[in-house]
């Protein structure tokens, strides 16, 4: 059969514009998958039936907006009580209406009602019920702003141990962790943490739990009526600055630290320690020796008083 040169071009241009077709299609069809997933989504418990994120038609749960969610995307939650564990993933932003009456009730009393990967903040927010109120998890940069952490079983906040660099830094500020059964905040390991403007009390055990090692700044923050002492530090490794703290009536220590015989430096800054049950400040050498007026120093504009048995212990050797 005779064929034209018009026909073979013709095949040809065909040919070509399937291909490009296809290309197009492999190259776009994760858009279209995944165009489901949104940068900013709404909750709200009394959501209707048709439900998409938007601030028309929010979930019904908070879950569901951080699987539809974007990395770097933002949730905002409408005042009410949410029955759920959540998991923020990476870079996900939540944000309460009213810190008060946007409440996360764990439903799973042995897991922490709120679980904190890299990159991942909530503001605003009321956290109860759960085995800890918030676990973050390792090497993870988060922030914890403005929240009310109470009535977990175990820590307030628990700080899974990691790296000490800027770039993983662990901020919790202007939030209130309260009358949980276990420690305030506990770190497991070291990490850089910054605890600012917050109030930290009643809890079961001591305020704030910090592993050796730690890097970090806790200023302007209330110590207050906890089981344990105000805050135990370990000196070992650790770079630790406090500024304007108020810390008074834990049953314990107002601050407790203790060395292993390795170096760090902790500072005292400007703080109120008063009305403790046991040592405003105890100094316990487990392990080694420590330079203690080198390593922990307590500035003249500090006020110790009325701590039941003395403002600043003497070391205290202990095998």
């Amino acid at each position: 059969m005779f064929t034209s040169n018009y026909q073979i071009k013709g095949d040809k241009k065909l040919k070509l514009a399937i291909f490009c077709f296809l290309a197009f299609s492999i190259i776009t069809l994760p858009m279209f998958v995944f165009s489901s997933r949104k940068s900013e989504l709404y909750v709200d418990i009394k959501a209707g039936d048709e439900q998409d994120g938007s601030s028309s038609h929010p979930y019904d749960s908070i879950s569901e907006a951080i699987d539809h969610a974007k990395d770097k995307a933002e949730i905002h939650v409408a005042k009410g009580e949410y029955k759920e564990n959540i998991s923020l993933e990476d870079g996900i932003k939540l944000f309460g209406e009213d810190k008060e009456k946007t409440i996360i009730n764990a439903e799973k009393e042995k897991q922490a009602a709120v679980s904190m990967k890299n990159n991942s903040t909530i503001n605003g927010f009321t956290i109860k019920d759960g085995k800890r109120g918030i676990w973050v998890e390792k090497d993870a940069k988060v922030s914890i702003v403005d929240c009310i952490i109470k009535d977990n079983h175990d820590d307030g906040i628990g700080i899974e141990g990691g790296d000490t660099s800027s770039s993983d830094q662990v901020s919790i500020s202007e939030t209130q962790i309260k009358d949980n059964d276990w420690t305030g905040i506990y770190s497991t390991g070291p990490r850089r943490i910054f605890i600012t403007e917050s109030e930290i009390s009643g809890n079961k055990k001591d305020g704030i739990d910090l592993a050796r090692g730690t890097k970090g700044w806790i200023g302007e923050n209330s110590i207050r009526e906890n089981g344990g002492s105000g805050m135990k530090l370990v000196l070992d490794g650790s770079e630790i600055w406090t500024r304007r703290n108020d810390i008074r009536e834990n049953k314990r220590e107002g601050i407790e630290t203790a060395s292993f015989g390795i170096a760090g430096r902790i500072d005292i800054a400007k703080t109120k320690i008063v009305k403790n049950g046991l040592f405003g400040i105890a100094r316990l050498q487990r392990a080694g020796h420590a330079d203690w007026n080198k390593t922990f120093t307590v500035s003249d504009q500090s006020e110790l008083w009325e701590n039941r048995s003395g403002n600043i212990s003497n070391v205290i050797y202990i095998k």
